[in-house]
């Protein structure tokens, strides 16, 4: 149901691009009208089209297209005459397998951009101003690998009017800052609420805040929802959470009262809420500042051609274009592209200092996602800084009206750095305690290799005939370790091949790996060439678990090391089918130098032959296979 209220509503603006360029389909009808200088009245949140209702409310183009009315409509009066752009909410439902939603103008010819990037394991909602189709209409179109019918629903949550000057809806900018962040304290229970006041410095009359709001350690599928405090809840939502705990954030323009907002999460646990600006209410003076422009999506920056990865613990600047207005903000859609593990980006004006907020996170290693980020703008331009390593693409989608700030500090550094790593074995990685000039293949890294005979995962083991000495567990030696560590590689557990628990101690030892800093978990398979017919049953059923595990969505940030396939076929490595000699040593640790590269998304630290070229980037070493003599390669 909907209903009427008195304040400001929601509007949803995060916006994903889609990386490969499509051609446009269809005959263009009206053009969308020329962009203007407007101000935000919110509507709804009203549902507008659910196309998985007989009467959609929507007109049906086609198999993947449909037109959905946004102004003129009878049962959403509040749409004033002559909107010229609309916040939607796109709502994609369960995919068979991946693809995309494109929301453009009414009877345009479609962009080669899209919306929304769906997922087949969960559903995805993300939201976009759209501009309006001279007839006040939009389309959107689905793609899902060719299937046709893929559901989707579209909400309004307000629209933007032409305004040359305003007092209720122009957007103040502030330095982005954290208003709330529940870690400090117990987690949300699933249905749970907070109220966050209004931040100090905005009118009490303001009508929404420009947040960006990140759900953290989700216990269960759900979905965030936000209302003026005081006020009733709306039945709409603009985050959506898969229950793996991972960080998940939505970039929205959220409806306050003079108490603030209620945030309310059905999956529990933390919400962290990261403020970027206000919206104006009626008692604030009339002016020209805070107007909405919108301009023709345009691309400001693509690290993928532009020469340099955004580095971990990097940062980049780039300019405001020259043929465009004097801007306060900028409105983009900033896309993490191959990101190198678990990390965020921050966005903020070029010269200031950087705040301790996110603009859009990745999850797992290799994720691309996006996200809007209204960020202010100084005379220099703006300014990225990536936690964990990614490409970035940045599109304008539109940007408010005002003054830069000025810069105050120097440019900051984007330097390769390699992550750290930590890497944890029993007897079958001790054989590079043996054979050490084999570390040469992690030439570039620092890796810490923790590597003991006779070591079990998260039971003390025996007196280790090698060693004479008890070793410690593989939990026991993540804890100790000197970290942080970017990556912890495990390669241990062949002597609990008897244990029937093989699933707690992988969660206890990711968990320890995680509290060790790590961001990505990389665990080995085990080799199924065993000597003993219980020991390869033993190995091909944990590895079988492994493969399980590690396609959960709370183990994003694990990935499989199939060294059991990769070493298949070479059983001149082994003496026993697991303890291997002088070769096996060369081939184990070229295996975990080309990871370790592939991860940091740098080139290989050899060719897979003498001669041969480099790649770059290293691409996993399990998708082409061992080299015929590692050693010779060093």
């Amino acid at each position: 149901f909907w209903f009427m209220r008195y304040r400001g509503w929601s509007a949803l603006v995060a916006t994903c691009v889609l990386l490969t360029a499509l051609p446009a389909q269809g005959s263009p009808a009206a053009e969308a009208a020329e962009p203007v200088t407007s101000a935000f009245v919110p509507v709804g949140p009203v549902r507008l089209a659910d196309s998985r209702n007989a009467d959609c409310g929507c007109e049906r183009l086609g198999g993947n297209t449909i037109r959905v009315a946004v102004t003129g409509r009878a049962d959403v009066p509040e749409v004033p005459v002559g909107a010229v752009a609309a916040a939607v909410t796109l709502t994609a439902l369960n995919t068979p397998t991946p693809g995309f939603v494109t929301a453009y103008p009414g009877g345009t010819a479609r962009p080669t951009t899209s919306t929304l990037n769906t997922r087949a394991e969960r559903v995805v909602a993300n939201s976009a101003i759209i501009p309006l189709g001279a007839d006040g209409t939009i389309d959107v179109y689905v793609f899902v690998d060719g299937v046709t019918g893929t559901d989707v629903i579209v909400d309004l949550t307000g629209v933007f009017v032409p305004a040359d000057r305003a007092s209720a809806g122009r957007f103040v900018a502030t330095a982005p800052s954290r208003i709330t962040d529940t870690r400090t304290g117990a987690p949300l229970a699933p249905g749970g609420t907070i109220t966050v006041p209004l931040p100090g410095g905005v009118d009490a009359d303001a009508t929404a805040l420009a947040v960006n709001i990140t759900s953290v350690n989700d216990v269960r599928p759900g979905f965030v929802e936000s209302w003026p405090a005081g006020e009733l809840g709306a039945g709409t939502s603009f985050l959506n959470l898969n229950g793996s705990g991972q960080p998940v954030a939505a970039a929205a323009i959220q409806p306050v009262s003079a108490g603030g907002l209620t945030l309310m999460t059905t999956g529990g646990g933390h919400l962290i809420v990261d403020v970027v600006g206000w919206f104006t209410g009626a008692g604030a003076p009339l002016s020209g500042e805070g107007l909405f422009v919108p301009i023709a999506p345009r691309r400001l920056l693509d690290t993928r051609t532009d020469g340099s990865r955004l580095w971990a613990d990097g940062t980049i600047e780039l300019p405001v274009p020259g043929d465009v207005a004097a801007a306060s903000s900028f409105v983009t859609n900033l896309t993490i592209v191959e990101a190198d593990w678990r990390g965020f980006v921050t966005a903020f004006a070029a010269g200031t200092a950087r705040p301790n907020t996110s603009a859009v996170n990745a999850i797992q290693h290799d994720h691309t996602v996006a996200n809007l980020a209204i960020t202010p703008v100084s005379t220099r331009g703006l300014s990225y800084y990536s936690l964990g390593g990614t490409h970035l693409v940045v599109d304008a989608t539109g940007l408010f009206t005002g003054n830069p700030v000025q810069p105050a500090f120097s440019p900051a550094p984007n330097p390769v750095r390699l992550p750290r790593v930590l890497v944890v074995g029993d007897s079958a990685m001790a054989v590079l305690n043996v054979y050490t000039e084999a570390r040469r293949a992690f030439a570039g890294f620092d890796v810490v290799l923790e590597a003991d005979n006779c070591r079990r995962l998260v039971y003390r083991s025996c007196l280790s005939p090698a060693t004479s000495r008890v070793p410690t567990t593989a939990l026991e030696a993540i804890e100790a370790a000197p970290g942080p560590f970017d990556i912890v590689y495990i390669d241990a557990g062949h002597n609990d091949w008897h244990d029937p628990d093989f699933g707690w101690q992988f969660d206890l030892i990711v968990q320890a790996a995680r509290r060790n800093g790590a961001a990505q978990v990389i665990w080995a398979t085990y080799s199924e060439g065993a000597r003993g017919d219980k020991e390869r049953a033993a190995y091909a059923e944990n590895n079988a678990n492994l493969r399980f595990l590690t396609s959960l969505p709370q183990y994003a940030d694990v990935m499989l090391a199939d060294w059991s396939s990769y070493s298949r076929w070479r059983p001149d490595w082994f003496y026993d089918g697991t303890h291997m000699r002088l070769g096996g040593a060369w081939g184990q640790a070229d295996y975990l130098g080309r990871w370790f590269a592939a991860i940091a998304h740098i080139p290989c630290q050899r060719a897979w032959a003498p001669g041969a070229a480099v790649p770059d980037p290293c691409p996993h070493p399990d998708w082409i296979g061992p080299p015929a003599d590692p050693m010779s390669l060093y």
